[in-house]
């Protein structure tokens, strides 16, 4: 049995640290078997992201491989085993911490599971860029999910990153604007099973797309707005066959003299499409145009926006009035769709095969009554339907009026009666003292029963609370250039990297 120590080195860059490691127990594998040797290795960090590595691996014969690395301060992972049988193995390395040296080793495996372990390796992590070395974070406690997966938006570009338990970014992505010198937000984003990100990018005066990237910051796909895939807004979500849904602005003209408007008015609306990544193709399957109507409305005169995407027609002679639009669309547990529209303070249910909606909760013509007022909910986000069937939403309260509490922001879940068709206030969270996030924000429940909100405020405050709404973790993030964020998520890993304890 090997056992080995990884002295205390001397960065070559200031400011790294660099830390002890001790590795004991890389032991050669099982000498009655000739698994494939490890001939040599190396490790480097890759070009353009401070936080990922490669190992390079020569076996003497074909096998798979895979890599154990860890540092003092960081814990210890192994990565996937390749999936495929080769002689030459290149591994990526993720899930790091910035400037710090990891130890690791690389074990090959024969197509009987037979191991060999190699002699161990070294690297150092670089420094984070500028936008994420100037954020701070306080914080206290510890999430119970592995990692949190925020976005934090830039000047030159907006940012996605993941915190560790130990609020340390652990992974980031620079996500470029597609028009130089215009910041492109990025807004709902979801992680698919092999670790790749699916995130909406755009400005409210240049739509882009959604895109999807890999772990490693390579984009493999992009669906552009136009006038064939309509203009993605906001949020997506997979659907259990794979697709994306995701919310779209619609155009059409209207006649809205019968409500004293003009007899050609051109109405900005929502609609919900699904992209098929297979065949590049999207196609609408709901539109409030013609399930809500647009007799009912909030402030129709207000929220005119300067600029919409070229391809759309009657650009050059009318502005579009923003009538609805939605912020938030999840999968109920029956396969109904939950939308949150949030210029009419308005949740929707629209049935499995979108030919109806099933219920309306808020704003105008709500199917629900609010028998308490401090039940009411205002420019909601993030609305989601729980396997109970209860609502759980971020009630950001703009606009609540004096008498119900004011504009405050909270976490709210509500019960909805069947038979009264009453909407109950059953668990909340307010923040102590009370926060105000008027735009954005969000409130997700997770596995084992607790509620994640990112509150988009100064500072931008991520909390994590029990069933009890006693807070479990919460994190502070602040800094110079800050531009605000749009949600928190967790992630069990970024690409499929386990730990080892």
């Amino acid at each position: 049995m090997l056992s080995s120590i990884l002295g205390k080195a001397v960065g070559k860059a200031v400011g790294w640290t660099v830390y002890s490691i001790v590795f004991l127990s890389f032991a050669c594998g099982n000498s009655a078997s000739t698994p494939p040797k490890v001939l040599d290795h190396s490790a480097e960090i890759t070009s353009g992201n401070a936080l990922i590595a490669q190992v390079t691996a020569t076996l003497d014969s074909e096998g798979l491989a895979y890599v154990e690395y860890q540092s003092q301060d960081s814990g210890k992972f192994r990565t996937p085993t390749t999936p495929e049988l080769a002689a030459e193995h290149v591994i990526p390395i993720v899930r790091l911490t910035p400037s710090t040296t990891y130890a690791y080793i690389v074990v090959s495996i024969d197509d009987k599971g037979n191991e060999f372990r190699s002699k161990e390796g070294s690297f150092t992590t670089g420094v984070l860029p500028e936008a994420l070395s100037t954020l701070q974070f306080e914080h206290h406690g510890r999430p119970t999910s592995e990692l949190l997966l925020l976005d934090h938006r830039e000047v030159e570009g907006s940012v996605l990153f993941m915190l560790n338990q130990d609020s340390k970014i652990v992974w980031y992505y620079i996500s470029p604007n597609p028009v130089e010198g215009t910041p492109h937000p990025t807004t709902g984003l979801v992680q698919k099973a092999n670790g790749n990100i699916l995130y909406h990018l755009s400005n409210p005066f240049e739509m882009c797309c959604i895109r999807e990237i890999t772990p490693l910051g390579e984009i493999v796909d992009n669906l552009d707005a136009g006038a064939f895939s309509g203009v993605p807004h906001r949020d997506l979500t997979l659907l259990p066959d794979g697709r994306v849904l995701y919310p779209a602005w619609n155009y059409q003209l209207i006649d809205d003299s019968p409500n004293g408007g003009d007899a050609k008015t051109l109405v900005e609306g929502l609609t919900l499409r699904v992209w098929n990544q297979q065949s590049g193709l999207t196609q609408e399957v709901w539109n409030a145009f013609d399930s809500i109507g647009t007799d009912v409305r909030v402030d129709w005169d207000t929220g005119r926006v300067e600029r919409y995407p070229g391809q759309i027609t009657l650009q050059e002679t009318l502005k579009p009035i923003r009538w609805t639009g939605a912020n938030s669309v999840q999968i109920g547990p029956r396969g109904n769709i939950i939308v949150s529209i949030v210029n009419l303070s308005k949740i929707i249910s629209i049935s499995p095969d979108f030919e109806r909606v099933e219920w309306t909760l808020g704003g105008p013509e709500s199917t629900y009554i609010f028998e308490d007022p401090s039940n009411k909910f205002y420019r909601q986000h993030s609305a989601q339907q729980l396997p109970n069937g209860n609502i759980l939403l971020f009630d950001n309260g703009r606009g609540r009026p004096e008498e119900e509490g004011g504009e405050y922001s909270r976490a709210l879940e509500l019960v909805l009666g069947d038979y009264d068709l009453v909407a109950t206030k059953v668990w909340e969270y307010r923040h102590s003292p009370d926060l105000y996030a008027k735009n954005r924000s969000s409130a997700f429940r997770l596995e084992n029963g607790n509620t994640l909100l990112n509150f988009v405020t100064d500072p931008r405050v991520v909390v994590e609370v029990d069933p009890e709404a006693n807070e479990v973790y919460k994190v502070q993030i602040s800094g110079p250039r800050m531009q605000g964020s749009f949600r928190a998520y967790t992630v069990p890993s970024v690409m499929g990297e386990t730990s080892i304890d």
